[in-house]
């Protein structure tokens, strides 16, 4: 990680600290942030050089089943929304992913006002859409 990419990273956990309560850093180094249903990562990569990209991502569904209607929908409505986007996570092989609300920031236009708001709007989307999807797909939430 580059010299600005980790003082960035030093920055947002500052930040994310004294917005949230519970605010800790996971061994992988993602700053996490925990709300009633579900979790906010907040992860600093040296994606663009010099700069930095945060990427804010929270969890809607985990243990979804990859079915044909699940990965339809969100290969048809998972960029419909005004600010970020649906997508898959799995790890291997898999018959089951988790499907995550994301969110990149430039590292430059980061600052502690624009990265409370896109943390509370992905916690907030992640939310309702996992009260829409749920009854039609399955999964759990990343707290049960």
């Amino acid at each position: 990680m580059s010299e600005v990419t980790e003082s960035l990273r030093t920055q947002c956990h500052a930040w994310m600290r004294g917005r949230f309560e519970g605010v800790y850093t996971n061994r992988h180094g993602a700053i996490i942030v925990p709300f009633e249903k579900t979790v906010v990562f907040v992860e600093v990569t040296d994606a663009f050089p010099d700069k930095g990209r945060v990427n804010v991502r929270a969890p809607v569904l985990v243990d979804l089943g990859l079915t044909p209607d699940v990965t339809r929908h969100v290969a048809v409505n998972g960029g419909n929304f005004l600010f970020g986007a649906l997508s898959f996570f799995a790890e291997g092989e898999v018959d089951a992913a988790t499907l995550e609300f994301d969110y990149s920031l430039f590292g430059e236009t980061v600052n502690e006002t624009v990265l409370d708001a896109a943390v509370r709007l992905v916690a907030g989307s992640a939310t309702k859409i996992q009260g829409e999807l749920r009854p039609r797909f399955g999964g759990r939430s990343i707290h049960e």
